[in-house]
């Protein structure tokens, strides 16, 4: 079954099967150069990055969260060395024509796509709000962390109807740093939650065990540190996109 990207995402939104490592950037924008901005980015796109084959890169606006209205910038490939591989007349573009209306915030981070813990059933590119919740992993950890992490995606498979997508920092960010991200095609799904998730919760007790999700849920909150968790809200922005593909 396909899962699709974020991003995460993601990209958390796409249809042929691809990329299992993504780089992340955000850019702060001045207002007044947004416009300008976002057109210099579709046309680097359109003649770059149109190609569902090719380098595939697209583009999220965060419209809540301490970030709101920076501009986030996704590439996606099935390794870093494929990422290597692409020829540098789009960075080149990029340089000379968009990134003077931008300002690169805490540079690139590098990310694997979690597929243990990530599952998504929903039809390509049909979600285009991303909740996307940040956490910061203590060092020993990672077992409860992960534990929970791959039960939740095992309960969101069995009721199905959910997209889920976990990415784990690899490179250039803090240690311990993974992003979840949550699909819905529009802001109701988030109005919704109380209803869904719920239901995964019930899912999660009914593979693993009546006492499972509270044991694994607190053992979770434990793994994390007392700083560097936050969350935000993604809103997918095609026309400055790729053409969609998904993450297995």
């Amino acid at each position: 079954m396909k899962k699709l990207i974020l991003l995460l995402v993601v990209v958390f939104t796409f249809s042929n099967t691809m990329a299992q490592m993504t780089w992340m950037t955000a850019y702060k924008v001045d207002p007044v150069k947004m416009k300008d901005a976002k057109s210099a980015i579709s046309n680097k796109t359109k003649k770059y990055n149109s190609k569902a084959d090719g380098e595939l890169i697209y583009t999220y606006e965060i419209v809540a969260g301490d970030r709101a209205n920076y501009l986030v910038r996704s590439g996606f490939a099935q390794s870093m060395a494929q990422f290597d591989s692409y020829g540098s007349q789009g960075l080149d573009y990029w340089m000379e024509n968009v990134a003077p209306l931008m300002n690169n915030v805490g540079g690139t981070e590098y990310f694997s796509h979690a597929s243990d813990a990530s599952f998504d059933d929903a039809e390509p590119g049909t979600n285009k709000i991303w909740k996307v919740l940040h956490y910061n992993v203590k060092r020993n950890s990672g077992p409860d962390f992960w534990k929970f992490r791959t039960r939740v995606a095992k309960a969101a498979e069995k009721v199905g109807d959910l997209s889920l997508h976990v990415w784990a920092g690899s490179l250039g960010g803090p240690n311990g740093h993974v992003m979840v991200g949550y699909g819905n095609p529009d802001m109701s799904g988030i109005d919704n939650e109380s209803e869904t998730w719920p239901k995964v919760i019930e899912a999660y007790k009914e593979i693993f065990g009546e006492d499972s999700f509270d044991i694994d849920q607190e053992a979770f909150n434990n793994s994390l540190e007392m700083w560097g968790n936050f969350s935000e809200v993604w809103r997918w922005l095609p026309d400055l996109s790729s053409p969609a593909v998904s993450v297995n």
